[in-house]
This record gives C-alpha cells, sequence and structure tokens, in this order.
C-alpha cells in the first residue's frame, strides 16, 4: 500500500511527531507520538490502514496508548477496534457515539496524556453529536467539522448546522493564527493549513449563523449509499462479512450499494450484463489498480460469474492489506436468480465455455497430432487433462487466467458509472459542494 506519508515529521516548534496517511478515498488517518516517551496515539484509523499503522509504530518503537474515532464515520470503515484488539490501546469516542468496544469517552477539556505531555480533547458537535476535535500545542486535529477551506456537511446522523458554526468559533476563538490545521478529509491533498489561513480564506468562517445555516442546508448533496451497513461496523463493531449471500447482496444494491460493487470479470462478460453502477477491475489487472478498489466504498462486494474468481480477488487483495470485502456467493448468475437488477448489453462468451472449448481443442490436437505424426504428441491431451484435474481440485485454471488477457476479452466498458464518481460531500463553498468530494 502506498499512501500518502508526506508529513511524518516534528511540527515545527512543537512537541509531538505527526505522522498523516492518506487514503485515496480523501480521509486521513494520523499518528501522533511523544518522541521522549515514545507513546503515541492513532486517529481516525481507515480499515486499510490497520496493519501500516501497526508496523509503523512498530518500527518507530512506540507504544500505542490510544485509538481514537472522531465521530461516528458513514462514508468509511473505521479500523480503530482492529487496531485496537492488535496494539492493546484503549478505544477513545464521545460517548453520544455509544461506540461498542469503547473504554474511554473524555468530557470537554480532559487531557489523553502521552508520557509528560498531553492531547486536549475538545467536543465539537455539529456535523454529528458525538463529534470531537484534538488539541497539541501546535495542531489542531478538526476531524470532520473544519476543513481546508471549508467545513462539513450536516444534514445527516443527528446533525446541525447552527451546532457546527457555534463549535467552530468556539474552539477557534482560544487558537493562535499560527496553529496547524490537519483536516479528517482532505479533498484535494493538499496536506495542511493554518487557523489564519483559514480564518482569512475559508469563507464559511465569514458568514453569520443565519447565513451560516442557510448556505449550509440549501441543496444538500445525496447521502452515503452504503452508510447503514457502516453504521453498523463503526458503531455497533460489526465485521464485514468475507462472503455475501445474493439475496443479501441483492439488497444491499436495491439500497444503493451499487457503487460498492467491484467486477472481476472479462470485459466482454461484463458488457453481456453488469450491475449499474459497479466498477469493472477485472481480475488479472486487480494488482495494477489498487487505489481503485481502495476508492471503492466499503463494504466492498466482489462479483464474478459464479464467485470462484470473486475468491481469488479477495485473497489477491487480501495479501495488499486491502480490508472490507466481501464475495457475493454464486456471482452474477445468483444475483440474477435472486431477482436482482442488471443492464444487460450485447452477448458474449463466457470465459468458462472459452475454457472448456480451448481444453477440448487441445486434447483432440494432441490426439490427431499423436496418431498422424508422432505418438509423443499425446502427452499434450494427458498435459491438458491433468490441468483440468488440477483446476478443479485447487479452483484455480491458468487457461482462464490466460484467456482473460485476450484482446476479445477487453472491453472499452469501464463499469465505474458510480463507484468512481462522487456521491454526497462535505460543502466547501458558500453555495456549493466541491465536485470531487467523497461522502462524509
Amino acid at each position: 500500500m502506498t499512501p500518502d506519508t508526506s508529513s511524518p515529521t516534528l511540527s515545527p516548534n512543537g512537541t509531538f511527531t505527526v505522522v498523516s496517511l492518506r487514503h485515496p478515498q480523501g480521509c486521513r488517518t494520523y499518528l501522533i507520538a511523544d518522541p521522549a516517551s515514545r507513546e503515541a496515539l492513532a486517529l481516525d484509523v481507515h480499515l486499510d490502514f490497520v496493519q501500516q499503522v501497526a508496523e509503523r509504530v512498530r518500527d518507530e518503537g512506540w507504544s500505542l496508548r490510544y485509538v481514537v474515532d472522531s465521530h461516528t464515520h458513514a462514508d468509511h470503515p473505521s479500523g480503530s477496534a482492529r487496531l485496537a484488539e492488535l496494539s492493546g490501546a484503549a478505544r477513545v469516542a464521545h460517548a453520544a457515539g455509544e461506540h461498542v468496544g469503547v473504554t474511554v469517552t473524555p468530557a470537554d477539556g480532559e487531557t489523553l496524556a502521552l508520557g509528560e505531555h498531553g492531547v486536549t480533547v475538545r467536543h465539537a458537535p455539529g456535523h454529528t453529536p458525538d463529534h470531537l476535535v484534538l488539541l497539541t500545542d501546535r495542531e489542531l486535529f478538526s476531524g470532520d467539522s473544519l476543513f481546508i477551506g471549508g467545513v462539513a456537511r450536516t444534514d445527516f446522523l443527528g446533525g446541525d448546522a447552527g451546532t457546527l458554526h457555534d463549535s467552530l468559533h468556539r474552539i477557534l476563538a482560544d487558537l493562535d493564527d499560527d496553529v496547524i490545521l490537519l483536516p479528517g478529509h482532505d479533498y484535494e491533498n493538499r496536506g495542511q493549513s493554518t487557523v489564519g489561513a483559514e480564518r482569512a480564506d475559508n469563507p464559511w468562517l465569514a458568514m453569520e449563523r443565519a447565513a451560516f445555516i442557510e448556505n449550509l442546508t440549501a441543496n444538500p448533496p445525496p447521502r452515503p449509499a452504503n452508510m447503514d451497513a457502516l453504521l453498523r461496523l463503526n458503531q455497533g463493531g460489526v465485521e464485514i462479512p468475507r462472503s455475501m449471500s445474493a439475496t443479501e447482496a441483492v439488497e444491499h444494491v436495491a439500497g444503493g450499494g451499487a457503487t460498492t460493487v467491484i467486477d472481476v470479470r472479462t470485459g466482454v462478460e461484463h458488457d453481456d450484463k453488469h450491475v449499474a453502477g459497479s466498477r469493472l477491475i477485472p481480475l488479472d489487472q486487480l494488482s495494477q489498480r489498487l487505489d481503485e478498489v481502495r476508492a471503492t466504498p466499503a463494504p466492498r462486494l466482489l462479483l464474478c460469474r459464479t464467485g470462484a474468481r470473486a475468491q481469488q480477488a479477495l485473497e489477491t487483495l487480501s495479501r495488499h492489506e486491502i480490508s472490507g470485502l466481501s464475495v457475493v456467493e454464486g456471482g452474477i448468475e445468483a444475483f440474477v436468480d435472486a431477482g436482482g437488477d442488471v443492464e444487460r448489453g450485447k452477448a458474449g462468451m463466457s470465459l468458462e465455455r472459452q475454457v472448456r472449448i480451448g481444453a477440448g481443442s487441445l486434447v483432440v490436437l494432441g490426439i490427431a497430432l499423436g496418431w498422424s505424426l508422432h505418438p509423443a504428441f499425446t502427452l499434450l491431451s494427458a498435459f491438458v487433462g491433468a490441468g483440468l484435474v488440477f483446476a478443479g481440485v485447487t479452483d484455480w485454471c491458468g487457461m482462464g487466467l490466460l484467456l482473460a488477457k485476450a484482446p476479445w476479452n477487453r472491453s472499452a466498458s469501464t463499469g465505474t458509472g458510480g463507484a468512481g464518481a462522487p456521491a454526497a460531500c462535505a460543502a466547501t463553498a458558500p453555495t456549493a459542494c466541491a465536485a470531487t468530494a467523497p461522502p462524509d
């Protein structure tokens, strides 16, 4: 995994070492460490980053004391529970979030100690009722309250625009201009700002309360399609299953979750029929298109014709430390049988049929050459037969992987009609949200 780690640096004149990891979805995970005691805190850990954060903590020789969620995330899966389990760290969140497994629920102004120093927790409701921000001597970790040039949306999860306005002005009132702003979402990969720069340039901070409420609540963007599933994960501690029945997949897609489907079939199979809005990433291209997988909202549904290639895809992606994956049992055939809606195009030959035709042709060719030219050619037939037995036992077919690369199995279609497009976003301008902003 190759996230942006552009700020593993000691804050200027500050106390703590801060490491920032940017996910392709635009959300940021932070590590805050005290160099003297080597105690550390992890903030807003994306599920995809759990192993990387754990390895970074180990490599630096840090002791992870706390894993903090700034709020109940509705756009991406939190890795807090898994990281806390791996590290033995205490989980931290506001009591209003009612997160299962959280053991530390700090009050406004309370300090989380790292060595002889502390990180101050401030309650900053507005985006959600349980929202927290963290303050060090030089940094404001604003979560999803204040962004670079923008502020958070407030139209779901108990959000309130007036409350957000009040929280921002209350928190910022005590901060110097040179305090570094490190937000929970960074849509344009700018990394950081300062409180002074936001006071000068962020239009939302210049608005009176009534104008702030009016502009922020006008024309809200769509809600995250998979919000309910993520809330069950992030608030209730429910794990994303490694497989999902076709019936469950139909319900998930019908609820707006088509953009979470990753189709790992060939292009020609996708053209035949596919889930509208799904993302096409053929199995043989997965390792080269990992960031496209990461950019797909979780839980990510892996779909092929019958389920075998989707299982291989899960194993491949798991090796690359990508989480939140579910194989759709029975593939698109079972999905259709369960009543799932698909878009249909020009029918193409499935990869399984191509393998049967190819293998049968090689067997016939070996026998014909062995009879007409030399008996040794019958070894070709024996080799193909052994390969089919191996494929049946292991569920891995080299001929299928080879045929998937053939030109006739390619397609001009990308299959990214929904997954690659922004859905719901955080407000970043007085009258509209940024076109590239993801949900939250």
